[in-house]
């Protein structure tokens, strides 16, 4: 009897917990998916931070732009008036009020006028705030205005990049709940067809999640 019994209660306990290799293999996938998740939740938090820190800097780059560009049109607008006071001053053959003038002026505005004074008449412009002339600043200022433009864009391009993938690795994250869901599902049933189903499912989560995150790290 009791030999009988012990025997029954042997196979009844290797039905339960069905094969060795089936237990094994459940135990390693939920391992992995557990490890997966971790590091998919982390990498996503990870270039969160990245996307913030790119954003804050491209509204940076962006309000320099900006302050570039709104000096640079004040120091124009100023150069110009004083500028058109001074050639009045000259035409007039007011040397005093010219020289007054000139004093009002920076370095960078009165090396401008000197340069363009310099010029023959023939092919002097109307005004030495051209392009062509060397001595003038403001041009150097639109163009530092217009690199914070760009370097503005290619890091919001950056951010959204970042943002973009760190959503895919949430959703990988998410996705795995698949794999533990199905992992732990093999253990309330007694059938080896059935758990070997449900392990087959979380097999192949777990192998599309390994391949998203190889994808979009």
């Amino acid at each position: 009897m009791t030999g009988a019994h012990g025997g029954h209660g042997g196979g009844h306990e290797h039905a339960l917990h069905g094969p060795r290799w089936l237990t094994i293999s459940t135990a390693v996938v939920l391992g992995v998916a557990a490890i997966l998740a971790g590091v998919t939740a982390w990498k996503s938090t990870v270039m969160e931070g990245h996307a913030l820190e790119n954003l804050t800097r491209s509204t940076q780059a962006v309000n320099d732009a900006n302050a570039l560009s709104q000096e640079a049109e004040r120091n124009r607008t100023g150069e110009r008036d004083l500028f058109i006071a001074y050639r009045l001053a000259v035409d007039e053959g007011d040397d005093g009020r010219a020289g007054s003038i000139l004093g009002m002026m920076n370095a960078t505005t009165r090396a401008a006028i000197d340069w363009w004074a310099a010029q023959p008449e023939a092919d002097r412009p109307m005004s030495p705030f051209v392009s062509a002339n060397p001595a003038w600043a403001a041009p150097g200022t639109v163009i530092e205005a217009e690199t914070a433009i760009r370097e503005a864009d290619g890091l919001l391009v950056t951010a959204e990049h970042e943002l973009e993938q760190a959503h895919n690795l949430e959703f990988v994250a998410a996705l795995l709940t698949i794999a533990f869901l199905a992992g732990g599902l093999t253990g309330l049933f007694e059938s080896t067809r059935a758990r070997v189903g449900f392990l087959s499912v979380a097999v192949t989560t777990l192998v599309g999640c390994v391949a998203a995150t190889a994808v979009f790290w």
